[in-house]
Order: structure tokens, then sequence, then C-alpha cells
């Protein structure tokens, strides 16, 4: 299954795309004072490094909630994503924390609930995959071009 966006498209995983950041699913949780110095060097590049992991089915955000948490106060309209397939044997799911048991399954009712789970909660591993750099300029983000 992929994403079906408003605007009519079809995503299909493993590859790169920018969405309307409404469509995204945070399921966990920032640490504010992270966010703001990553506020700091991102504004200060004015790029945009990374896309968001998200899974293809909810657009949960599987990793990148600091960088969403930024764009969303940069008031950005569309956010740069790769997009995964959550059922893939390629996605792993730890806990970065000795007392959680973290499931895929909880991932996406998290997402889904808008319950998320404490910071540094859920850990995501991508067997044999590197997630490519965008370096997106972050007027194209925003809209806010000078």
């Amino acid at each position: 299954m992929s994403v079906f966006l408003k605007e009519k498209k079809f995503l299909v995983p493993w590859r790169t795309y920018i969405v309307p950041i409404r469509v995204l699913k945070p399921h966990e949780e920032v640490c504010r004072d992270y966010v703001l110095k990553l506020y700091d060097e991102i504004v200060e590049d004015k790029v945009l490094k990374k896309p968001l992991l998200v899974e293809n089915r909810y657009c949960i955000v599987l990793d990148g909630h600091h960088r969403y948490a930024v764009l969303k106060m940069l008031g950005a309209r569309v956010a740069p994503i790769f997009l995964v397939d959550y059922d893939s044997s390629l996605i792993e799911v730890y806990s970065w924390r000795e007392d959680w048991n973290v499931t895929k399954k909880l991932v996406i009712s998290a997402g889904l609930t808008g319950n998320k789970l404490p910071y540094k909660t859920s850990r995501h591993i991508l067997k044999d995959l590197v997630i490519p750099d965008v370096n997106i300029p972050l007027e194209r983000l925003t809209g806010n071009h000078k």
C-alpha cells in the first residue's frame, strides 16, 4: 500500500519526496532544548540536509522528529521525506530505553492517536539502506523566496 495524498498522487516507498507538512504524523515527543539548538543550526545553514524518515501507509514520522519540529517553527509548508515500506524486514524498531518494548504496531498507534511516545523511545534501523541527503534550501520549504 502507498501513501495517497489529497493531491491525488500515489507515492511508492524507497524514494525521497517533498510532501505537504500537514500530512505528517509524529509518533514521539521532542526535547525542546535540542529543537532550539537544531533550529539555530538549520537557520544558519539555510538548508535542510536530511529528509524525515516516514512510513508509507499513514505518513507517520519514524525518524526526524526534531527536524519536523524545526520545520513547523519555520512555518514550512512542505517537508522532504524518505518514504519506507514499514512492513519490510529491512526496517527494524528497537527502544533506546531499557524499560520499553517498542514495536511497529506501537509506533503506528502513537502516530495515529496522537498519544506520542516519550522523547528518544523508538530507534529505527534500516538494513542495507542509506538515506540520501537532500540539502534543500529553507526558502523552498517555507515558500519565502527572496
